[in-house]
C-alpha cells in the first residue's frame, strides 16, 4: 500500500503521525511511505531518519496526501479537505462528535477514517490512553505556571514551601481538583502531588474510587511530601464543595466517541477564586465545562470568564512533541501495518480496528458520533459483508 505521512499544520502543532521506526516497519511488509519534506522536525526526527528508514520525501502536502493510506495525528483542517477523495483510508485522531464541517467533508468525499480516540480493545482505549498520560501530565504543570502572578494566577507556588522547621509551618500548598479518575486524571492527580500539591479526585465509579484511595503510588506520594490526598465520588454536591476551595481544577471528563458531558457548569465557575486555573482536557470532544466556549492555542491558551483564567488547548500533547511522538506511534505502529496489509476490509476483522471506523463510503459507522451530530447511523458490519 501506498501511504502518505503529512506535515501537521494546526497551530503549534509538532507531533508526526510515524516516526521513522514505524516507516522501517511498514516498508518491511512491502508498503512506499511519502513523507512530505520535514514532517518529523518538530519531534526531532530529520528526513534522511526517514530515507534511511526506506521511506521517499515527497515536497508538498498534495503529494504526501494522494496516496491509498494517509496516517496523521490530528484531525484534518478545513484546508486539507480539498486533498480527500474516494476511497482514502485516513487513520488519525479524529474527534468528530463536535466538528460537523469535518464529518460532512468526509461523509461526501466518501473517506474511510479510522478514528485513534475510539478505538477499544478489552474495554480499554489504546491510542487514547498514551494521550491521556502525556495531558494528564501536562495539565499539572500548567496549573503550577498559571498559578503564577504574571500568567494572570492567583500567585501561589504550586508545592508551597516547607523548610521542615516546626518553628515555621511553612507556606500554603496549592489544592487542585480533578474530575475524572481515568487515565488523564490519575496522571494529572500523581504529577501534581509531585510537585507538592494538594490534591482532590472525583471520580463516579465507586470502584474507581476505591482503587484511587488504596492506590500505592498516590499514598507514598502523599506521605513523601506530606500533601493531602482525597478521593471521592463525583457528584454535582461534591463538585461545589471542593472547586470552592481549588486553586485549579482540571476537568479529564470523556466519553469516547461522544461529545462531552458538561458536568461543571458556570455557577460552579462563579464560586472559584479570582485567578484560579481550569483545565479542560476533554475540549478536542467539545468540553466539559460550560464556561469553555472555544477551543484556544498555545499560542493563545486562555482566556477569562468570571475572573477565573479557562485553558482549553486541543493539542495539549503538542508540547511535548517528541515525548508525545514516540508514545503514540508506538501504540498505533501495530495497526497501521495491519491496516496497510490487510486493506479496511482485511483489517476489519480485528475489533479493535474494527471499534475506530467512524466513516466508510459515505456512511457515519460510529453511534456517539452520530447521535451527537443528529446524522443517521450504519453499523460498519453492515458495510463489509
Amino acid at each position: 500500500m501506498k501511504i502518505g505521512l503529512p506535515k501537521e499544520i494546526k497551530n503549534n502543532e509538532n507531533r508526526v503521525g510515524l516516526t521513522p521506526q514505524a516507516v522501517k516497519s511498514l516498508t518491511k511488509t512491502g508498503s512506499k511511505v511519502f513523507v512530505q519534506k520535514g514532517a518529523g522536525i518538530g519531534s526531532g526526527f530529520a528526513d534522511k531518519e526517514y530515507i534511511k528508514a526506506g521511506a521517499k520525501i515527497v515536497n508538498t502536502a498534495a503529494e504526501a496526501w494522494n496516496q491509498e493510506m494517509v496516517v496523521k495525528v490530528k484531525e484534518p483542517l478545513d484546508s486539507e479537505y480539498k486533498f480527500f477523495k474516494p476511497g482514502l483510508l485516513l487513520f488519525t485522531y479524529l474527534h468528530l462528535a463536535d466538528n460537523l464541517p469535518l464529518t460532512k467533508a468526509l461523509l461526501n468525499k466518501k473517506v474511510t477514517g479510522v478514528a485513534y480516540e475510539t478505538m477499544r480493545e478489552n474495554g480499554a482505549l489504546p491510542l487514547l490512553a498514551p494521550m491521556s498520560r502525556v495531558a494528564g501530565r501536562r495539565s499539572a504543570i500548567i496549573a503550577a505556571t498559571f498559578m503564577q502572578s504574571h500568567h494572570g494566577g492567583i500567585g501561589l507556588l504550586i508545592g508551597g514551601v516547607d523548610d521542615n522547621n516546626p518553628k515555621n509551618p511553612g507556606t500554603e500548598k496549592g489544592l487542585i481538583l480533578v474530575v475524572g479518575g481515568g487515565v488523564a486524571g490519575y496522571n494529572a492527580a500523581t504529577t501534581a502531588m509531585g510537585l507538592g500539591a494538594n490534591v482532590v479526585i472525583l471520580e463516579r465509579n465507586p470502584e474507581r474510587v476505591k482503587q484511587l484511595k488504596q492506590d500505592s503510588k498516590l499514598n507514598t506520594l502523599s506521605k513523601v511530601f506530606k500533601n493531602k490526598l482525597v478521593a471521592d465520588i463525583s457528584t454535582p454536591a461534591n463538585i461545589n464543595k471542593w472547586i470552592a476551595q481549588a486553586d485549579a481544577l482540571v476537568s479529564t471528563v470523556l466519553i469516547p466517541g461522544a461529545k462531552a458531558p458538561k458536568v461543571i457548569t458556570t455557577a460552579m465557575v462563579k464560586k472559584m477564586k479570582p485567578g484560579s486555573i481550569i483545565i479542560d482536557i476533554a475540549i478536542d470532544q467539545g468540553g466539559s465545562v460550560e464556561t469553555i466556549t472555544h477551543s484556544t492555542t498555545h499560542d493563545k491558551p486562555t482566556y477569562k470568564v468570571h475572573n477565573v483564567n479557562h485553558y482549553a488547548v486541543a493539542n495539549m500533547p503538542g508540547a511535548t512533541s517528541r515525548t508525545a511522538t514516540v508514545a503514540l506511534v508506538n501504540a498505533t505502529t501495530i495497526f497501521a501495518v495491519e491496516l496497510a496489509q490487510k486493506g479496511i476490509k482485511g483489517a476489519s476483522k480485528c475489533p479493535v480496528i474494527n471499534s475506530g471506523i467512524n466513516t466508510y463510503n459515505g456512511k457515519l459507522t460510529n453511534k456517539p458520533v452520530a447521535e451527537a451530530l443528529h446524522i443517521s447511523y450504519t453499523p460498519i458490519d453492515s458495510l463489509l459483508k
